[in-house]
């Protein structure tokens, strides 16, 4: 093996060490956890979209746009599930059970047209991600190729949500609950790069 091949694979290694590092932390000052159960999601943890079986947002922000913007919060979407898939990432939930989540994120801020903070009716906060046709495109694939999973939702440092989906995703607006109209609010703010 050359000395690049060895660099490359620390880097590798290195990026998948910062990526758990990551995830635990997010996991750990996560405000909704996923349920232990392969198909239930916790009211806060649950998509708003129709399209996904549950009620559409009461009230919506005005729509803010994603650019390039060096204050914005990353924003990455990753499969995840309760059960255990060979070179997935085992996380440890609190107060117990494990999700396990691919290390490659499935969409990233990049693949994002713009962002809204909105409620739904029973006013837990709700984020809409508003997805360019790539991002819809690489969503569908990753959600048909495996159904029945969780998609886990990371802004910053932080999991917001992983609800479980049922069918591919088939909508342009991505839905997640995100427990507090607060939250909501300050995700959205985050990802547009608006303070």
């Amino acid at each position: 093996m050359n000395s690049l091949d060895k660099q490359g694979g620390g880097r590798w290694r290195c990026w998948r060490a910062g990526l758990l590092v990551l995830l635990v932390s997010a996991l750990a000052a996560c405000q909704t956890v996923p349920g232990a159960g392969r198909g239930s999601s916790s009211s806060q943890a649950a998509p708003v979209s129709a399209k996904l079986g549950a009620s559409a947002p009461a009230h919506a922000d005005p729509v803010r746009a994603v650019t390039a913007s060096r204050e914005a919060a990353d924003l990455r979407v990753f499969l995840a599930d309760t059960r255990s898939h060979p070179g997935w990432t085992p996380v440890p939930l609190k107060p117990s059970g494990l999700l396990y989540v691919r290390t490659d994120a499935i969409i990233d801020r990049s693949d994002l047209m713009g962002v809204q903070s909105a409620t739904d009716q029973a006013g837990g906060g709700v984020l809409v991600l508003i997805l360019k046709d790539e991002g819809l495109a690489k969503i569908r694939a990753a959600t048909a190729a495996n159904p029945g999973l969780r998609l886990a939702l990371v802004v910053g440092q932080i999991m917001l949500a992983a609800p479980a989906y049922a069918a591919p995703i088939q909508e342009q607006q991505l839905a997640f609950g995100v427990g507090s109209a607060h939250n909501a609010d300050v995700a959205a703010r985050s990802v547009a790069g608006v303070r």
